[in-house]
């Protein structure tokens, strides 16, 4: 078996297929494969893969597993596990394009003692790219980050077999990979961002993740937010709800829910190295700041009553507030 699995869970994919697998064949080590499903698709998705493997004399260390339907990314994502047997595996996608270098330094880092390893992305919109900061995020910090967002792009992920296992895969939930690092952070596991680029990402309006019905599922999620509770009571000793949660909550409540989201992460962030604690506190400013304007699509608002004006300015001066502790945060560095 290979020591490395990539897996490319693909669905009508026939337009940007070729390229995500020439430039992971090539990224690859020798010992590893490209594992692709095609999952379901009405197109030449499995042709053109085919073609582009060819065309860079690498067909023998790719195959495609036929999927008849889709049952979501999460379970094509588990098929492909229970397909492959090799004792790293990594992710692609299908859109995406693989740097040269992401293997060889995704892998250095498991051998240094990481359990899953990620990359920083170069943002692909057509005819712009948009490199995202090249900030690394060490194991001892990647927990509280996830605690104010998902830091980290699914296709940039290598990790161990034996941690999947231990997780058993994928949840089929809207966000099956955020939840997944949640989980794996609950489990102790070792989990950092490189601060280099690994992966061209691209960006458009047809992404799952770019509609407003999937991000509210996923901000609804029962699942999510029990897992997310279980998080912070490890790192923080309580549990909490997640940020999108209280940005939803009627003014009334969500001012105190805010204050009280901040005292409860702020001593755990600042026990953080002085840079990581920087970028942490900077990052928690920026997401009170959004929580604090949010306001929830009209089915979904409550009511504004005139009693509700002593809440509007605390949500005002908690806005004002982060605003100016990230700009102070941001000269300081």
């Amino acid at each position: 078996m290979p020591e490395l699995s990539v897996l490319l869970p693909a669905r009508n994919a026939a337009a940007t297929i070729a390229q995500a697998v020439t430039s992971t064949l090539r990224a690859m080590p020798r010992d590893a494969e490209l594992v692709i499903v095609d999952d379901g698709s009405q197109d030449a998705t499995a042709e053109e893969a085919t073609a582009a493997a060819e065309r860079v004399g690498k067909a023998a260390h790719m195959r495609i597993i036929g999927h008849e339907g889709s049952g979501g990314v999460s379970h094509a994502l588990n098929f492909l596990l229970e397909s492959t047997d090799s004792a790293l595996v990594a992710r692609m996608d299908a859109d995406d394009r693989c740097l040269p270098w992401r293997f060889t330094r995704s892998l250095a880092a498991l051998q240094a003692g990481n359990d899953m390893v990620f990359t920083q992305i170069i943002e692909d919109r057509g005819r712009r790219l948009t490199p995202k900061p090249p900030i690394g995020i060490a194991p001892e910090a990647f927990g509280l980050h996830l605690l104010l967002t998902n830091p980290v792009s699914h296709p940039t992920m290598l990790a161990r077999r034996e941690l999947l296992s231990e997780l058993e895969g994928y949840r089929h939930l809207p966000a099956e990979d955020y939840d997944l690092w949640m989980r794996a952070a609950l489990a102790g596991a070792r989990i950092r961002r490189l601060p280099l680029w690994g992966l061209l990402y691209r960006m458009h309006d047809a992404q799952i993740t770019a509609s407003a019905q999937w991000r509210q599922s996923s901000w609804d999620n029962p699942e999510q937010a029990q897992v997310f509770a279980q998080l912070s009571e490890s790192l923080v000793g309580r549990p909490l709800e997640r940020i999108v949660s209280l940005a939803a909550l009627p003014p009334a409540r969500k001012a105190a829910a805010l204050v009280d989201f901040r005292s409860a992460l702020l001593p755990a962030i600042n026990a953080q190295e002085p840079l990581s604690a920087r970028i942490l506190r900077r990052k928690l400013y920026e997401r009170l700041a959004w929580a604090s304007s949010y306001t929830p699509p009209v089915d979904r608002a409550p009511a504004l009553s005139p009693r509700h004006s002593d809440s509007a300015e605390q949500l005002a001066d908690i806005t004002a507030d982060s605003a100016t502790r990230t700009t102070q945060e941001g000269t300081a560095r």
